[in-house]
Parts: C-alpha cells; sequence; structure tokens
C-alpha cells in the first residue's frame, strides 16, 4: 500500500468497528506482517495461531476478526479479515491501474467491420481485427492484437503483447495476460510421402468467465472440436494447455504445467509446478497432480492425488512408501552383498 489513510476512514472503507475510537486519526500507509508493523503500518490477524503476535505487535492498527483484549497497537474488529484484505488491496489496485478512457487510440488500428461495446477502450498500437466484437467495458491494451471474429464478453482485459487469434470466445470478464498467446493452432501432423503435413486446425478456443490466462501461456484450437476452459479456471504463466483439451470450473495450473491434445481435467483440480497429463488422458474431479508428476498411461479417478517417483506419477500413498525405502537403501544394499557373499558360500559347500 502507497497511499496513506486515517484509521477511522479505514473503518468505514472496511465495515469495522475500532476498539479505541482515539485512534480514528493515526494515519496508516503500509502493510506489515504483525511482527514487523511499525506505528505507520496496518496488520492483518486471519489465523487465530498468530494471536500472541498480534497482542503484541507495533501496528498504528491490527484488523481482527476478533476484539484482542490488552492488544498494544488498536484493533479494528472486522466479520471477515481476509475479505477485509481483499477489499483493501483491491481498492489500492484501482488507485494504481486506473481505467483507461472509452475510445480508440489514434495510433490503435481498429478494422471497420470490428464491433465495440460501451467502455471499450484500445490503446496505442493495439489491433482489432475484422468482425471482433468487443463486450462493454473491454480493454484492449497497447500492442495487444485481438484475431479476426473473435468475440468476448463483458470486461474483459488483453494485456500488453497478449494475443488473441481468429474466433476465440472470451466471456465475461477474463484477463489474458502479457505474452500470451489464445488460438494457435494445434500440434497436429500426419505423415505422407516421408513428409509431416500440416492438419488444418478448424476448432475454436472457449474461454469462459472469469478465466485467467497466464503470461506466455499458450491456449491451442482444436482441428475440430474446442478447446474448452470453463468458469474461474486459472492458469500461471508458461502453461500450455493442448488442443482439443477440456478443463472444468475452477482448475488451477501452477507455472510450467501442460498437457498432450485431448486431455479432460475435472472441476476443481490442481496441476501444481512443472507437471503433466499425457495425450487424450482423463483427470478427474477435486485431484491434485503434484510437482513435476506425469499423468502419461493412466486415468486418474475423482480426487486422485499423485506424486512425482523418477519413473511418473504413482499414488501419493505409495509415493510416500518409496521415500521411505529410498531413505533406506544403503542399509538394504549392504544386507543383499552379505546375502550374495552367504548364498556362495552355501553353493560352494554343496
Amino acid at each position: 500500500m502507497d497511499q496513506e489513510i486515517p484509521v477511522g476512514m479505514l473503518a468505514q472503507l472496511l465495515g469495522g468497528k475500532l476498539s479505541d475510537p482515539a485512534a480514528a486519526e493515526t494515519i496508516v500507509g503500509g502493510v506489515q506482517p504483525l511482527d514487523k508493523a511499525g506505528p505507520k503500518d496496518l496488520a492483518f490477524l486471519w489465523d487465530p495461531k498468530y494471536r500472541e503476535a498480534a497482542l503484541q505487535s507495533q501496528a498504528g492498527v491490527v484488523i481482527s476478526q476478533e476484539a484482542l483484549p490488552g492488544a498494544k497497537a488498536p484493533v479494528l474488529v472486522v466479520a471477515d479479515a481476509q475479505g477485509a484484505m481483499l477489499t483493501l488491496l483491491g481498492e489500492v489496485y484501482r488507485q494504481r491501474h486506473p481505467d483507461p478512457e472509452p475510445g480508440v487510440h489514434p495510433q490503435a488500428s481498429v478494422d471497420p467491420s470490428a464491433e465495440l461495446g460501451e467502455g471499450v477502450s484500445v490503446g496505442a498500437g493495439a489491433v482489432v481485427d475484422a468482425g471482433a466484437k468487443l463486450g462493454a467495458g473491454t480493454r484492449v491494451m497497447p500492442l495487444a492484437y485481438v484475431g479476426r471474429g473473435v468475440t468476448t464478453g463483458e470486461r474483459c482485459v488483453i494485456h500488453p503483447h497478449a494475443t488473441v487469434l481468429d474466433h476465440c470466445v472470451l466471456g465475461n470478464r477474463v484477463i489474458v495476460w502479457s505474452g500470451a498467446v489464445v488460438g494457435k493452432d494445434g500440434f497436429g501432423y500426419l505423415q505422407r510421402e516421408g513428409r509431416h503435413i500440416r492438419i488444418p486446425q478448424i476448432g475454436g478456443v472457449r474461454l469462459d468467465d472469469f478465466v485467467e490466462v497466464g503470461a506466455m501461456t499458450t491456449v491451442a484450437r482444436g482441428a475440430l472440436e474446442d478447446t474448452v476452459l470453463e468458469v474461474g479456471v486459472k492458469l500461471d504463466d508458461h502453461c500450455h494447455v493442448a488442443h482439443g483439451s477440456h478443463l472444468g470450473e475452477n482448475v488451477m495450473l501452477i507455472g510450467y504445467s501442460r498437457m498432450g491434445g485431448s486431455a479432460t481435467i475435472g472441476r476443481d483440480t490442481y496441476m501444481l509446478q512443472d507437471s503433466a497429463v499425457g495425450q487424450g488422458r482423463t483427470v478427474g474431479k477435486n485431484s491434485i497432480i503434484g510437482s513435476a508428476a506425469k499423468v502419461l498411461y493412466k486415468d486418474v479417478p475423482e480426487g486422485g492425488k499423485v506424486m512425482d517417483i523418477a519413473s511418473g506419477a504413482v499414488g501419493h500413498v505409495r509415493a510416500k512408501r518409496i521415500q521411505l525405502c529410498l531413505q533406506k537403501l544403503p542399509e538394504l544394499r549392504t544386507q543383499v552383498r552379505k546375502l550374495e557373499k552367504q548364498v556362495a558360500a552355501l553353493r560352494e559347500q554343496d
């Protein structure tokens, strides 16, 4: 937070009640952890295990869901400390990133056949191609590209140097970050007469409401069917969603996660960093694919948890057993050598 605000105004913004009304005039301008906050900072207590740190905090104000009798700092009691944090940071973010003025920058290129909804803004150097339809309040930032026949819902954001290629469909409040490419052709080829011949990819990409595509991430279109990301899917940076894949609601891909074509990822599943799902594989809903795990040869059932063991992904219980065994390998190796010598000696006696 880089803006000073009186604690009393903060209480009004967050709908909270101050333990000490006299603290309403205190000015705070930063957010710090409980143990590092000073008189000009505010701090949050959203986990009861840090209650003692909150009592000792030197913050200008501590925001908490409960009263803290004996606290050294004034306490602002709110109904939901995490919600209060989101409200406060959201307000600061909006002030740092104000909406641009609606309209088309003189240095932008918008095809005459494109349709721009109310309040749409197109920044300098951006391109909106023929037949595109941009929903109300959508922002195409400088140097972004929106392709032929693309359709967006309301209040989408296409960040600088992001690319949304032809005939993709975006829902409401979709965010595409810088360097991302949505709608590139899927990686499909046939071998004919000793050469790789590209299969024309005539499917599309559909990003439903509240989908977010991270920087340098790619979402490829299918050959015949659409690649679909349902409501609330979040893709981190450097991820890859392959042609014809289907990601259910609220799926989250962490950095470097990727998949082969026509993969299906069930809703509320997490793919942790550097994980992968092979071509045509299915991962059931509410699953977790651990860091570096590879789901290549076997589908994952609903609620499955897989972890990486050098040879690939295995169930998390078996993975833990393998890890425990690995710690005992030196001793096991010594025992095996002794047994080999004993067996050899017995054979000599025969």
